[in-house]
């Protein structure tokens, strides 16, 4: 009897060859898909925190219009009103609730500034009011705080809603006027010895409204008791 030779099976060099050029493509695709996934991933999450922070600090500030003080003051030409003074381009206020020095009144800047071609950010400046003395509209105090709240603008402005003087409000509360607040492209708080009921501030096109607190009744006494 003849004894048979046993077959045995297998891969071939070639065969193994190509399946470890396949499992080479297959590797270096997820790889490559895995890179493009991490660095969109880390993009995201750079800009959800940077949305994050922008939010956080647009808070900030809106507490700290939110909580605007009637400061009575005198300008140059000794006319008692108070202090604040809005403009298209910014704000100046009292607040009592002010982001570096909480718990005490500061004067607030908010205002915009350059941040590239056609661009702007919003900036907060903060000068704490311990230990100072605030009687003169054009007095000059320590502006030590600064911050960036929002960058890259493709547009910024202010606005402000409210009456256009005391007298007017006042004729009105009685019955005897039917003028009615509106929007300005300016407000002077010594000039109409009044602040205004709300802050229009349009951000990238989009309109976001501050109220600002109506403290008529103190305001009114300050004036009375003088400086």
């Amino acid at each position: 009897m003849v004894a048979r030779r046993k077959t045995l099976s297998g891969f071939t060099l070639v065969e193994l060859l190509i399946v470890m050029a396949i499992m080479g493509l297959v590797v270096g695709t997820a790889t490559y898909g895995y890179s493009l996934f991490s660095r969109h991933w880390d993009k995201a999450f750079r800009s959800y925190q940077q949305a994050r922070a922008q939010m956080q600090r647009l808070d900030l500030v809106n507490s700290a219009l939110e909580d605007c003080l009637p400061w009575a003051i005198r300008d140059g030409d000794g006319k008692v009103g108070f202090y604040f003074l809005g403009r298209e381009e910014g704000l100046t206020l009292v607040t009592g609730s002010p982001v570096f020095s909480p718990g005490r009144p500061a004067v607030i800047r908010l205002f915009r500034e350059p941040d590239g071609p056609n661009r702007w950010r919003l900036v907060y400046e903060e000068a704490s009011l311990q230990g100072v003395s605030l009687r003169q509209a054009d007095q000059q105090l320590p502006f030590q705080h600064r911050m960036v709240v929002m960058s890259g603008l493709g547009q910024l402005g202010f606005r402000y809603f409210g009456w256009r003087t005391a007298a007017e409000r006042a004729a009105a509360g009685e019955g005897l006027s039917n003028a009615a607040p509106g929007w300005f492209e300016e407000f002077d708080g010594v000039q109409r010895s009044l602040h205004p009921l709300r802050i229009g501030l349009s951000l990238g096109g989009t309109e976001t409204a501050f109220a600002v607190p109506d403290r008529a009744s103190q305001a009114a006494d300050r004036l009375v008791q003088g400086i």
